[in-house]
């Protein structure tokens, strides 16, 4: 059978990002080593501080534990699927103590309705989850540009969590899925920022925005799609968004209580020009013809809802010097904001900033301790944003190199009552990466491109000086399989412990053993399933791993 030019281009561009290679790094200071591969439609990752594993996320529902045991290579593990938790569209996974929180959305394809719905699995004493629905939304409208329920953070007084409820349409147009919603634009409850308690139980949230605000469940508005939140050492919460298919700039949020951030009138520090009478897409600098939606959905609208009444908090100004690109208004051309002296509100075009996170533990060295750290997803390409590896064969980051790790360094500005940022490249050359974890001073980034296989990667940052490794450290303290059934392996490198116990997490000793190998197996026969520790000591100090028997 003769294949198709789409065919063909489709596997050409899987071969060009296959040979991506190792992502380099920018600072001598900073290791970037491949760590594993993950399979296809990945999009979040996230580590479990009771289990000490990390774990992904795939968007079809799959939750997939990492094993690493120190010996072998770390490969994953399925624990669940959509049948446990019901979402086909599953985008956001957290963990708080011992529950693992996941939200997405089920849709009714039949209605183009949708439900956005956030899930516990709560470990119990035995080492399973038990699945139950902590908060849904009533139907709302999907179809048109949906982005859905998608990010979950968890507040840190461990109270609240905060969810993103992404925008259905791309600049607020009409969306009316083929005259299924006459009209339409969006609903009360998207592009939002919601808040709920923590330990909430079958919460319905409504889609009307005056019991939003009744409830205390509305935090912020006008987020045209928050894919990544995170809580800075401080408490204070920010959050990264794409601005849409216009060439405005992508925003960095410090994201408050009861703020607007301007969707769909503002995009990234510009007014949406659909708003201005005379406006001609044909004519717009800032409209790559290549997106399909600049034929459809660009166009002056008389109709447009008013924003009277409403007052805006503007995204925060990169400093630069890099992720600054800025497409000029009045020529169309690529300015250097930084180096022209212009303000960009925050990040070049099109870069898609995710998998947003800080050094809340103040680990890493000087220059980086207490920063922000943030990915950028899409390819870069030339000024019109032509790139050979352009994943969707749409127009790409103009003139900016992108698929990067971006240093973030915060500072408040008391004149604008804002914080401003800059921006420094310290890793270049991922494909895709839509998401990132710091676990200590290792940065877990994971890569996305659909049903195509990618790679998680580890970013080894610098430590503080003053918290820096001793030159005598305790040996790591490996354990699997997990959950382990009848026996449970261990191992402590090349350095034998003096002594090894199996405790509960009361501290009540199971088992003990004088071990004359840095590797063996225990027995755990009689044991009751639950959570357990293995603890050995040595000359060198004391390393504790808990594990779960699994009956």
């Amino acid at each position: 059978m003769q294949r198709t030019l789409s065919t063909v281009l489709t596997q050409l561009l899987t071969i060009l990002a296959m040979a991506q290679g190792i992502p380099t790094s920018l600072r001598p200071d900073i290791t970037v080593e491949h760590y594993m591969d993950v399979r296809s439609s990945a999009v979040r990752v996230a580590h479990d501080p009771v289990q000490q594993h990390l774990h992904y996320l795939r968007t079809n529902g799959d939750v997939l534990m990492v094993i690493d045991n120190g010996i072998d290579p770390p490969y994953d593990t399925l624990l669940f699927t959509s049948a446990d938790h019901l979402l086909t569209d599953a985008y956001g996974m957290a963990f708080h103590d011992s529950d693992l929180f996941v939200i997405g959305n089920r849709i009714f394809p039949d209605e183009q309705l949708t439900q956005g719905i956030v899930h516990r699995a709560r470990l119990q004493p035995d080492g399973t989850r038990t699945w139950s629905v902590v908060a849904r939304t009533e139907n709302y409208r999907w179809g048109g540009k949906a982005h859905g329920f998608n990010n979950v953070v968890v507040s840190p007084d461990g109270e609240y969590l905060l969810l993103n409820s992404g925008s259905r349409t791309d600049h607020g147009e009409v969306q009316s899925v083929g005259g299924l919603f006459p009209d339409a634009r969006e609903d009360a409850i998207t592009a939002k920022i919601l808040r709920i308690p923590i330990d909430a139980q079958d919460l319905i949230l409504p889609n009307d925005e005056s019991a939003l605000i009744a409830s205390g469940q509305l935090f912020s508005s006008g987020v045209r799609n928050t894919f990544d939140m995170a809580f800075a050492a401080d408490g204070e919460l920010f959050g990264v968004e794409n601005s849409g298919d216009h060439d405005d700039p992508e925003e960095m949020n410090w994201l408050r209580d009861g703020h607007h951030y301007g969707f769909p009138w503002q995009a990234g520090g510009n007014t949406n020009p659909t708003l201005l009478a005379g406006y001609d897409a044909a004519n717009d600098p800032l409209l790559n013809p290549g997106y399909p939606s600049a034929a459809t959905d660009f166009y002056f609208d008389p109709a447009f809802p008013t924003s009277t009444g409403l007052v805006f908090t503007g995204p925060m100004r990169n400093m630069g010097p890099d992720a600054d690109r800025l497409r000029d208004p009045a020529t169309g051309g690529i300015l250097d904001a930084s180096e022209s002296g212009q303000p960009m509100h925050s990040f070049t075009c099109h870069r898609s900033p995710l998998g947003l996170v800080f050094d809340r533990d103040s680990m890493l060295a000087d220059d980086l301790r207490g920063d922000g750290f943030v990915l950028s997803f899409t390819p870069g390409g030339d000024t019109a944003g032509y790139s050979a590896i352009a994943p969707w064969g749409i127009p790409v980051v103009p003139a900016d190199p992108s698929e990067d790790l971006l240093h973030i360094e915060l500072s408040y500005d008391q004149g604008t009552d804002d914080h401003i940022f800059s921006a420094t490249r310290v890793v270049e050359g991922f494909y895709l990466p839509v998401d990132a974890e710091l676990v200590g001073n290792a940065l877990y980034v994971i890569e996305n491109w659909g049903g195509t296989q990618r790679s998680l990667w580890r970013v080894i940052m610098p430590l503080y000086n003053t918290i820096a490794e001793p030159s005598i450290t305790p040996p790591r303290l490996a354990v699997w399989p997990v959950p382990a059934q009848d026996v449970v392996r261990w191992s402590t490198g090349t350095r034998v412990p003096a002594e090894l116990e199996v405790l509960d997490p009361a501290g009540r000793v199971f088992s003990r053993l004088e071990p004359r190998t840095s590797s063996g197996m225990i027995d755990l026969a009689g044991m009751p399933a639950g959570i357990y520790l293995l603890r050995s000591t040595s000359v060198q100090g004391i390393s504790v791993t808990p594990f779960i028997l699994a009956r």
